[in-house]
């Protein structure tokens, strides 16, 4: 029997006192639990952002995927997983609360990176996964005045309304849309964020695959935008909620994941140039082998 924990973190007094509803957690199970009741953290941070009335224990699907293969590998490389409770908030209905909640995770990226203050391979940045509104939270943190965008290496949304909102019940929601994608295309060039939504199909009776695509705008080529059902091992449609726990897709991302460490760092790779050809294999062409950077031709057809 593998015991479930989830630790709180603490956060600074003051940031508790601003947001006395939100809370951050690190999810771990059996043996990684227990070790990880004390700090330093010594693994590759990874923040879930769960979504509209969304649960912060929705990270468990993909994060207990990660331990095992971590597992497998004799924990040569393992990713410690956060997650934000929001409170179970109605971000799709009301959009007052997404800025605050954007915020909130700016906040979260620093404490948790002070998690692994003195550690040899410390990271300098984290890789955040959205579901739904989660996923523009995420975006809208390079609105922010003060945010450093460096201090986010790679962004996959799930099933997440980049276009506009479902439901435009609010000029909160329409005004928050309005300033995270405007943002975004007319500060396409200066964008380097890896970026990777991937959307439910003709499942998601909530949000449909077109509002999903991210834009595609001709300065920012590391903006890549997927179907479930078309992703190579995955093949599958799902609905609104079953995206974050669709075993044929968190396998996919947590592959992805593995594949985008830097053997130097330990931590995940800052070349955008890989990070983008590790994505496009595990989700649009998968030549059904493992990833190679520097891929072999097998055979060179010529004059024909």
């Amino acid at each position: 029997v593998r015991v479930l924990g989830r630790k709180k973190i603490e956060l600074p007094k003051k940031l508790a006192k601003r947001y006395p509803a939100y809370e951050l957690y690190l999810y771990g199970e059996g043996s990684y639990a227990e070790e990880h009741k004390v700090l330093p953290l010594t693994g590759i941070p990874v923040l879930f952002l769960p979504g509209n009335a969304g649960s912060y224990k929705q990270v468990r699907s993909i994060g207990s995927i990660a331990l095992r293969k971590a597992e497998d590998i004799d924990f040569k490389y393992h990713f410690d997983f956060f997650s934000v409770n929001f409170n179970g908030e109605l971000v799709a209905l009301y959009g007052g609360s997404l800025q605050k909640q954007t915020k909130f995770v700016h906040e979260c990226i620093k404490t948790i990176l002070k998690l692994y203050k003195g550690q040899e391979f410390a990271p300098k940045s984290v890789a955040i996964i959205g579901h739904s509104m989660g996923g523009l939270v995420a975006r809208a943190l390079l609105t922010l005045k003060n945010f450093k965008q460096d201090l986010i290496n790679l962004l996959i949304t799930q099933a997440t309304p980049h276009v506009a909102p479902v439901m435009p019940l609010d000029r909160f929601i329409t005004d928050f849309y309005m300033t995270v994608n405007n943002y975004w295309i007319l500060n396409a060039r200066h964008i380097n964020l890896t970026t990777l939504s991937v959307a439910g199909g003709f499942r998601d009776y909530q949000v449909r695959s077109g509002l999903t695509f991210l834009p595609k705008l001709s300065d920012h080529t590391s903006a890549l935008s997927v179907v479930s059902s078309a992703v190579p091992k995955t093949w599958a449609s799902t609905d609104h909620l079953s995206i974050v726990w669709c075993k044929q897709l968190q396998l996919t991302t947590i592959r992805a994941f593995f594949d985008l460490i830097d053997a130097d760092t330990k931590q995940i790779t800052q070349n955008p140039k890989k990070k983008l050809s590790v994505l496009n294999h595990h989700f649009i062409r998968h030549p059904a082998k493992h990833f190679e950077e520097n891929p072999s031709i097998i055979s060179d057809l010529t004059g024909i």
